[in-house]
């Protein structure tokens, strides 16, 4: 890249000059190439310090001149080299012209200057710096990432690898949590998944001050020494929390698309993109929580202003939030006075100019609203934008809604029923006059009278400390049901979403799901004492709120506690606003509280322990002793103490947690162990604590309620409620807030990231527990072997989720279905498979590697869902790892018949993905994940960093053998592979072939499912171990059976061999009943099944002798196919001609019956055999087989063409056999390249011809350990991929 030309002193210092010539140099800094220990220093400060100098330039010098000139800089050689080509072209003969040096000088400054003038670019602004692209691109390279994944900050810090500070940079991801290093030609490496992340915590002692410490369940990392540890630690909990969400969730990062809009002017333009998601994300969420907020709304804008509260006539400094539907204020003073404006209740915004001006009313606006309410905000810094953001986010706003609360009394299912939604059931079933009510409860509804006249009443309603004392004292049950509904924020919802419980309703009625069936079966034990629910109002409201629900959110569906919690806000609201209560309950206020897992009841429950250990540190070793806080905790927190005290009584709190969220669970918890903290501390065990706890909740009361007091039907008949005296909830409530009121909601949700990591990792590890017991009772795989192939299965299916390389399916009725079996949680696309298949199945080598996956990804895939799960893909891997030797040949047969192979596959299409379902979008290729030359999503490429080199080692290791599989899985599907690799670590080297014109047409039924021709691994294991010994010891393995001698060739008498192989194989699998389902294999399928053994053997140590081992294999089954085609033509014709009367239920000949027939009919034809017998040989020794049995090197012939070759051989010579037997009916093609349609083999023949050869029996008995290939495949990106020198993985 040209330069403008800049003076330079100190040429060599740092530099070394590559190319030279009487006006310029070419010099490459020190450290990026060659070595040395100035090369090391200066890699070391680069990578340290972060250096953005590039490795190369070109200097312009003349002789006489101590002052260089810098005219061009490159980050790779290439491009330096394609400047300096141009210079020596263009430039070196007009600079031999010049007589003056300083001439000379001047024309290169003008030429470069005017070219660097004249160039034009398309400069398309950014937000994002010239420095963060250049790290980015740099993780994606020191770290193999692909495009997909996206940087959102880098930091520097030391990485503690053992006792020695590593100085580097952290690089944070939306996926992963990566470091690196480079000191002294020496490197570091992280690499860790946020979802891998157990414990995440910020240490500041002696030792490590401001450390950070990472916790897998491998190792713990420990970072220190950092510059902004405070916005690190941030941002990586917020990481490592979204993270676990997505993990329950299954879902990715998703990009927000307007971020650049909302926050352009509160963001510096060094940051990331992602990075102003992220914070964009956690102010959105502050918002939110502070106003009670729908989980929808994002935070556009916030600034500084004064407020007017006419109540007081005073102006309160305080802070304005915009977002697209309302408008909020807060004040400075905690709880002096908040306000919600919903833009739907807003009539006008306009300027305020008031007269006479004054410093506190300048720059003002006023908020209009429908009620005639007049909101001043004033001393705006930039008041036009402020109306202007305003007023375009009115003009979005829908039509006139008038203001209130809006709800629906009727829906009509589909049938065409009507529906009449129930009011609040307390005004049906304990309507009392006004006469009854007591003294307290006349004063309290006096009371939010006189408020409601003074501070507004409706969500645009001045929120003060008044407030606060009000919701002390309690609410007026006059009330309760309007005031749980503005400040729980339920009405927001319950607006702008007319109708929408009513289509509920109807859509679910009438529908049958596991939901349901669980709602039924809870709904008459929903508050029984209550006379509201021993009817069908009651009990039919509950069902449909609870049922459209379900319908709603089938994530989490129906959870047990929820018809308790319902049950209540049916009492004082009306069904639809229990509803949208039920909304705001599960998914802002307690979020995750009931899904299956009850995973934020849990992480409350973490909370709630720490909250003990900070306030109650005496009493939480207590408890910690008896094991009684996740007893009380999930009770009490789960039902918000409906369930454990009179609920008359519960209401209070539910008053205040409606008020001021999830915080009030913990106060009124916490008051409740501290005052019975005596008697808990003298307890010996649980037995005794809980009825302390117990008695306590059951003696809470009411004096004011006006409702009856209900005991629960639990303790109806237990007098032990009176054993201590009353406690009433008012005083309970006050007292909690005034020794717990210091907690704040957002502590609250600090605590909840801290122990969400903690919770989820455990649910994880118990799901993991219960698919490995599972599929271990059905596998050979076993015990760590089989864990690590587990997380290797999880990590890419959540690869698929959270890089969207494929769409998992959504809509599935199942998926959402608990009674289905654990291995069932985590199922993978073609995709995913091949990745997964390539790097560890010993069958995937050479060209067609590919190919086998795709037909063993059809073998597993018995659904047709184009879904693999677990179970499915152990068991296949274990059959070919460790399966006994007939069950893994069989495996093999049967991978080239259908399903595995179709009709219409050619060598050329083989390898694509299968057909997705409508649900299912395509895929990435799973190359992915290998690519030796990543590619980005823009025109720059990778390589153009240069990283400071590591010096070269002569062992390599695995980083050899994961390079042959990334360039294995790289190159493009070639049909047959040519040379074969030396030792597993060359590249092959592919010749084209010409494709045979194949055509099938197979008669025999469709093969059987694998389900069905699975056969249990470890059947007649040791007779096989017993069987490969006797023939490792012979040269010939059927020495002395049969009548055929040791030194007989198995080419030269197929007959005799195969009474031989009927024994043997009968002797191994007990009966031929086992193989009697297998159909037969055609022309077409051996030749492909020929193919994919000749790519197996690939690179293996026994090359050799497996390749002349399936040379001879498939000589004699090219033989043996022939001559059973003549017997079953025979047999067809002999068939024809008996009555049915003749014919027999089983028509099937043994083995030895067809070998005998076929024998007799060359008897009949001596001549013709003796023949034929040397022409055979003459054309076997021409493709390198002798005569004598021996066989020359095959490891250079295509399989296509040896397989052609033996075709030929077996089809011309044997022609003249044919007519003998059928006469002129039927012919053999001469033509070598057509496939014969009447030849086939049987398993059985095809199983016995591979016992004859040591080498193969060995191959397919030899046990293959797969943890080695399972941890390299997982940390493949720990693996340099710099061509410099390799780089060797961290140790962890």
């Amino acid at each position: 890249m040209w330069v403008k030309p800049e003076e330079v002193l100190l040429t060599t210092a740092l530099w070394v000059t590559e190319r030279a010539n009487p006006y310029f140099l070419l010099q490459r800094r020190k450290g990026y190439g060659g070595g040395g220990l100035t090369g090391l220093l200066v890699g070391t400060l680069d990578t340290v310090l972060d250096n953005k100098t590039p490795p190369y330039r070109i200097l312009h010098k003349t002789q006489e001149s101590e002052v260089s000139y810098s005219v061009s800089v490159a980050n790779n050689k290439t491009d330096i080299t394609r400047d300096w080509e141009w210079i020596e072209q263009n430039l070196m003969q007009t600079l031999g012209a010049f007589e003056d040096e300083d001439q000379a000088t001047e024309f290169v400054r003008c030429k470069i200057e005017s070219m660097i003038a004249n160039k034009t670019e398309n400069v398309v602004e950014d937000e994002e710096t010239k420095s963060f692209k250049s790290a980015t691109r740099k993780f994606m390279k020191l770290f193999n990432m692909p495009p997909e994944e996206k940087l959102v900050n880098h930091y520097s810090c030391s990485y503690w690898k053992g006792k020695v500070p590593r100085q580097g940079w952290m690089y944070l991801s939306v996926n992963h949590m990566c470091f690196y290093s480079f000191l002294l030609g020496k490197e570091a490496k992280v690499i860790v998944r946020w979802t891998d992340i157990m414990k995440l915590e910020r240490g500041n002692n002696m030792i490590l001050p401001e450390s950070i410490r990472v916790s897998t369940r491998d190792c713990e990392y420990v970072f220190s020494m950092f510059m902004q540890i405070g916005e690190t630690y941030r941002l990586m909990e917020q990481l490592a929390n979204m993270a676990m969400r997505q993990l329950m969730l299954e879902g990715g990062f998703e990009e927000d698309k307007t971020i650049l809009d909302r926050t352009k002017k509160k963001t510096p333009k060094k940051m990331s993109m992602i990075k102003r998601d992220l914070d964009a994300r956690a102010r959105s969420d502050a918002y939110r929580l502070a106003f009670s907020l729908p989980v929808e709304e994002k935070l556009d804008g916030d600034t500084d202003c004064v407020m007017l509260t006419p109540y007081n006539k005073q102006y309160v400094w305080g802070r304005l939030y915009i977002s697209q539907n309302y408008v909020c204020f807060a004040s400075r003073v905690r709880g002096l006075v908040t306000m919600i404006i919903p833009l739907r209740d807003v009539n006008t915004v306009e300027k305020s100019e008031p007269f006479p001006p004054g410093p506190v009313q300048s720059t003002a606006i006023v908020v209009t609203t429908k009620s005639k309410m007049n909101v001043m905000f004033s001393q705006l810094g930039q008041r036009d934008l402020i109306v202007e953001k305003i007023s375009d986010c009115l003009s979005r706003q829908p039509g006139h809604t008038p203001p209130g609360r809006l709800v629906s009394m009727v829906s009509v299912t589909e049938t065409g029923e009507e529906v009449q939604f129930q009011p609040a059931l307390v005004s049906l079933f304990c309507r009392r006059g006004s006469d009854e009510l007591t003294a307290k409860e006349t004063i309290k509804e006096h009371l939010w009278d006189v408020y409601f006249t003074e501070y507004g009443r409706g969500m645009v309603m001045y929120r003060t400390h008044k407030t606060n004392e009000l919701m002390l004292k309690g609410l007026p049950e006059k009330y309760r049901g309007e005031m749980w509904m503005l400040f729980s924020g339920a009405l927001n919802e319950l607006n702008t979403n007319p109708g929408y419980y009513a289509n509920l309703v109807a859509q679910s009625s009438g529908k049958y799901t596991m939901a349901t069936e669980e709602i039924e079966r809870d709904l008459h034990r929903s508050l029984p004492e209550h006379p509201a629910f021993q009817s069908d109002l009651g009990i039919g409201a509950l069902r449909r709120v609870l049922t459209a629900y379900a319908w709603r959110n089938p994530t989490i569906g129906y959870c047990q506690a929820m018809n308790i919690v319902t049950s209540v806000l049916l009492l004082y609201t009306s069904e639809e606003e229990a509803f949208w209560l039920l909304v705001a309950l599960c998914e802002r206020m307690l979020p995750d509280y009931y899904n299956t897992r009850v995973v934020g009841a849990l992480i409350d429950q973490g909370v709630f322990e720490e909250l003990i250990k900070e306030y109650l540190p005496d009493l939480h070793v207590k408890l910690e002793t008896l094991g009684l806080l996740s007893m009380i905790s999930l009770a009490w927190f789960l039902t918000i103490f409906l369930s454990v005290m009179p609920f008359n009584c519960a209401v209070n709190i539910l008053d205040c947690f409606f008020y001021d969220g999830a915080k009030v669970i913990f106060q009124v918890a916490l008051t409740i162990l501290e005052t019975n903290r005596e008697g808990l501390m003298q307890c010996k065990d649980d037995a005794e604590a809980m009825p302390i706890l117990s008695v306590y909740l059951e003696n809470v009361s009411n004096r004011d309620t006006t409702m009856p007091t209900l005991k629960h039907t639990s303790l109806m008949s237990s007098n032990i409620t009176a054993k201590l005296p009353s406690v009433d909830v008012s005083d309970l409530i006050e007292e909690s807030y005034r020794k717990f009121g210091t907690l704040s909601n957002q502590h609250i949700e600090n605590l909840r990231l801290k122990f969400r990591l903690r919770v989820v990792q455990n649910i994880e590890d118990h799901t993991m527990k219960n698919i490995l017991r599972s599929v271990s009772e059905v596998s050979v795989i076993k015990g760590r072997e089989l864990e690590d192939l587990y997380m290797l299965f999880k990590e890419e299916y959540l690869t698929s989720c959270y890089w969207r390389t494929s769409q998992q399916p959504t809509d599935t009725p199942d998926k959402y279905d608990s009674s289905r079996p654990y291995y069932e949680l985590y199922k993978v696309d073609f995709d995913q498979f091949k990745t997964m298949f390539l790097s560890l199945s010993p069958w995937a080598r050479g060209q067609r590697a590919g190919t086998m996956a795709l037909r063993a990804f059809r073998y597993i895939d018995t659904n047709d869902d184009n879904m693999v799960n677990f179970k499915e893909f152990v068991d296949l891997l274990g059959r070919m790892c460790k399966g006994d030797y007939t069950h893994r040949l069989r495996l093999l047969y049967e991978l080239h018949q259908p399903p595995c192979l179709r009709d219409t596959d050619t060598d050329e299409d083989e390898v694509q993905s299968p057909t997705k379902s409508d649900a299912t979008e395509s895929a990435c290729e799973a190359t992915d994940f290998f690519d030796e030359e990543m590619s980005t999503p823009t025109t720059e490429n990778l390589d153009d960093i240069e990283l400071p080199s590591v010096p070269s080692y002569p062992e390599l290791g695995e980083d050899e053998d994961l390079n042959l599989i990334d360039k294995l899985i790289a190159t493009p599907p070639q049909d047959i592979p040519g040379e074969a690799s030396q030792a597993g670590h060359g590249v092959p080297v592919t010749s084209p072939l010409q494709s045979h014109s194949v055509v099938s047409s197979l008669t025999d039924s469709d093969p059987p499912s694998p389900i069905e021709r699975a056969v249990p691994a470890g059947a007649s294991r040791q007779g096989m171990e017993g069987e490969v010994k006797s023939e490792e010891s012979q040269p010939v393995p059927i020495a002395g059976s049969g009548g055929i001698s040791g030194s007989q060739q198995v080419s030269q008498s197929p007959m005799g061999v195969f009474h031989v192989r009927r024994n043997l194989i009968r002797e191994r699998s007990g009966s031929k009943e086992e193989f009697r389902n297998i159909p037969r294999l055609s022309q077409t399928q051996f030749i492909q099944m020929w193919k994919t053994l000749y790519d197996m053997f690939r690179g293996d140590p026994k090359e050799q002798e497996l390749y002349h081992g399936i040379a001879t294999v498939g000589t004699l089954l090219l033989e043996i196919g022939e001559v059973g085609k003549k017997f079953y033509l025979q047999k067809e014709e002999l068939a024809s001609s008996l009555t049915d009367s003749m014919k027999t239920p089983d028509s099937d000949v043994s083995l030895a019956d067809e070998l005998s027939l076929a024998k007799g009919g060359e008897e009949n034809n001596d001549d013709v055999a003796d023949g034929r017998t040397d022409s055979i040989g003459k054309r076997l020794e021409n493709i390198g087989i002798q005569s004598d049995g021996k066989i020359e090197n095959l490891s250079g012939k295509d399989p296509e063409s040896l397989v052609s070759d033996l075709m030929s051989i077996v089809s011309e010579n044997s022609q003249k056999d044919v007519g003998p037997i059928l006469g002129s009916q039927r012919t053999t093609s001469v033509s070598s390249t057509k496939v014969d349609a009447d030849w086939s083999i049987s398993f059985e023949q095809f199983l016995a011809s591979m016992l004859t050869e040591p080498a193969l029996v060995q191959f397919f008995e030899s046990t293959v350990d797969l943890q080695e290939a399972v941890n390299r495949t997982r940390h493949r990106r720990l693996l340099m991929r710099q061509a410099s020198a390799p780089f060797s993985p961290v140790q962890k």
